[in-house]
């Protein structure tokens, strides 16, 4: 939906133009008016305009100089000057500053039209313009370490699949490392900020950091960034010329990054008066291992030895050798499911069920896998206890206490989620899950309808006052846009024509008052002028207010 202000000193042009384009069939537009320069500026202040139809000529300020304003608020508007002066002058100064057309006033209604329709061809063709892909691309450019960031993250936490992880990605967001390849990882953690380091300084010296780690690395593939405040995440692969690097090519390179470390460490005491601790993976792993490799790292650091600071460790022999595997699932495997339940709430809250069916199915599975060993149960207490504290929340948010008592018993969930078996406790879970999507769909069609009915409601008890979409969107407290794209959707209708078919309805009864002059009903049912209700009153009837009563 495009939004399209007429503006003029002459209300006679306004009034005829704002009520051709109120009955456009070309596409959706919310029509303004204005009768002068500093009236239109305020409509301007408050509302988007994507079209501006304007006289040049016009007291206190004229088109040309309303013009530059108008480009300062909106600079993506396009402006269509209308004149009663064949004047080049005027031409050449209007198309210098950016407008879109000039026509004289004495062309009549079509050129008007015709420059409209150009102006919204070309607000359309720009959104897809190679000046705009240009503009995405430098600030992709520009945003490219946040990207990256947000992505490995990402990956750290295990938030991704193995088909998000591909060499393509990595191409486009300019990761220097092969997606097909093992990885190294290793962490780093400032123990310390000295006391003069202010809190706004600290991210710097992260990115000093950064740089002494991508000097030392210099000779090998590597990609640095700060996954935490005061912490450094390390991803290195070796470089091996004209061929795919071998075993012996990662081992040399675990070596020379393993040596490289206390270099790195004691470069960052002395010239950065920073006490920094590191952690090296002993061994490469896949990328879809590596958050788990990271949580293992994190638990080195959270050991700690000494004073736990400058730290220089490697899981090359775990501090847990009791650290059991349970059908390959290692205890940094089985915190990253347990984390992955707040994914859970995000598919809830979204309303995305496939996404949290997915989610749920892999916690489910590993539940299950857990409870058939003892030693691993209090595991799956945990998962059970997580997502009791996870649907309550959601319970809760959303007022829904009620409705969910009425459909299963929530006392076991009200308990803790303290149940005999994972097998009682997914039956259960995906009971209740089942019945939230169902409400949340239930409560917003309400919503929806309820909203609906008000805007019909306030049409139908305000057909003579002003019934612009800014009007009724108030009335619901919704954005204009918004709610008329949300009318159509829903009703099928647009809600300029359904407003139109009330006006026409009420008029209807109106003229069976034979008492009651047409301009009387003109203005009861909100148009502007006798003249604009017989005219669109035969377009839609096929015959004029008069004859229509003539009739009765």
């Amino acid at each position: 939906m495009y939004n399209l202000l007429v503006v003029d000193d002459e209300p006679r042009i306004v009034n005829g133009l704002y009520e051709q384009f109120q009955d456009w069939k070309q596409g959706e537009l919310g029509v303004y008016r204005a009768y002068s320069s500093m009236e239109a500026l305020r409509i301007l202040g408050t509302t988007k305009m994507d079209i501006v139809v304007t006289d040049i000529h016009m007291p206190g300020m004229s088109g040309i100089e309303m013009q530059k304003e108008i480009i300062k608020l909106w600079p993506r508007c396009h402006v269509i000057f209308l004149t009663g002066y064949s004047d080049f002058e005027y031409v050449q100064s209007a198309m210098r500053d950016g407008g879109l057309d000039y026509i004289l006033k004495i062309e009549g209604d079509e050129p008007i039209l015709a420059a409209v329709s150009k102006a919204i061809k070309l607000l359309q063709e720009e959104l897809v313009s190679g000046q705009l892909l240009d503009r995405a691309r430098q600030q992709l450019q520009a945003a490219n370490s946040l990207i990256q960031k947000e992505y490995l993250t990402s990956l750290l936490q295990g938030e991704l699949s193995a088909k998000s992880i591909s060499q393509d990605r990595f191409n486009d967001m300019q990761i220097p490392l092969a997606a097909e390849e093992d990885v190294l990882l290793v962490i780093g953690r400032v123990d310390r900020w000295p006391d003069h380091i202010s809190q706004s300084d600290q991210p710097l010296l992260m990115y000093a950091i950064q740089n002494v780690a991508s000097e030392y690395l210099s000779t090998l593939a590597s990609i640095s960034f700060s996954m935490k405040p005061s912490h450094l995440i390390l991803l290195i692969q070796p470089i091996a010329a004209s061929r795919k690097p071998g075993r012996e090519d990662c081992d040399k390179c675990l070596a020379f990054v393993q040596g490289m470390m206390s270099d790195i460490q004691e470069t960052c005491r002395t010239h950065l008066q920073l006490p920094v601790s590191l952690a090296i993976s002993s061994h490469f792993c896949s990328w879809t291992a590596t958050a788990a490799q990271n949580l293992k790292l994190e638990r080195l650091f959270q050991q700690g030895l000494g004073h736990g600071q400058e730290m220089l460790l490697t899981d090359l022999k775990p501090l847990e050798p009791s650290a059991a595997m349970l059908q390959g699932m290692s205890r940094q495997d089985i915190a990253l499911k347990l984390s992955s339940i707040r994914h859970l709430e995000t598919g809830l809250l979204s309303g995305q069920k496939d996404k949290f069916t997915e989610v749920y199915k892999d916690i489910s599975e590993t539940a299950r896998i857990l409870q058939t060993s003892p030693a691993h149960y209090s595991f799956v207490v945990e998962i059970q206890y997580a997502l009791a504290a996870m649907y309550l929340a959601y319970i809760n948010h959303w007022g829904f206490l009620g409705p969910v008592s009425e459909a299963m018993d929530i006392r076991l969930l009200l308990q803790g989620g303290s149940f005999r078996s994972w097998e009682e406790a997914d039956a259960y879970y995906r009971e209740l899950s089942d019945i939230l999507f169902k409400q949340r769909t239930d409560d917003q069609k309400n919503r929806t309808q309820k909203v609906l009915m008000a805007v019909n409601q306030y049409i139908e008890n305000h057909l003579s006052e002003d019934l612009s979409l800014e009007a009724l969107a108030s009335h619901v407290y919704l954005h204009p846009t918004y709610l008329s794209r949300l009318y159509k959707q829903i009703t099928g209708v647009r809600i300029s024509d359904y407003l139109k078919d009330m006006r026409l309805t009420k008029a209807k009864e109106l003229l069976a008052n034979p008492r009651m002059k047409i301009h009387e009903v003109a203005v009861l049912v909100g148009f502007e002028s006798a003249h604009y209700f017989t005219k669109v009153f035969k377009k839609e009837m096929l015959v004029t207010p008069q004859e229509y009563r003539d009739r009765l």
